[in-house]
């Protein structure tokens, strides 16, 4: 089991990893659905263009990093969530917000 720091050094490194070039910030949309997770993000190059990150390319292990994240961070009940948006920066400064989104909720509750 990976420690909640160890998960964060993880995204930083997927991140960094599939960005090529100079690059000033970037942000990863993270949504996790049951044992699903999905990614999608950008990043803010020094030409001040948004280019998208190939999440593709990132590890498979992140999937399961960010499923771990999520088990450690909403265990007891306590701050759920289902979306989050992982900030970073080239030195690895970071910031992670963790959202609840209730209409997500609905939407799967109603497909399921």
């Amino acid at each position: 089991m990976k420690t909640v720091d160890k998960i964060y050094e993880s995204i930083v490194t997927n991140i960094s990893t599939v960005i090529n070039g100079e690059w000033v910030k970037a942000k990863l949309d993270i949504e996790v659905i049951g044992e699903m997770v999905s990614f999608t993000g950008n990043y803010l190059n020094n030409k001040n263009e948004t280019i998208q990150i190939d999440v593709d390319e990132f590890d498979f292990q992140l999937t399961f990093d960010v499923l771990e994240l999520h088990k450690i961070t909403t265990e007891g009940g306590n701050n759920k969530w289902n979306r989050a948006v992982f900030s970073v920066q080239p030195d690895g400064a970071f910031d992670m917000e963790f959202i609840w989104d209730q209409e997500l909720q609905d939407e799967i509750e109603r497909l399921a």
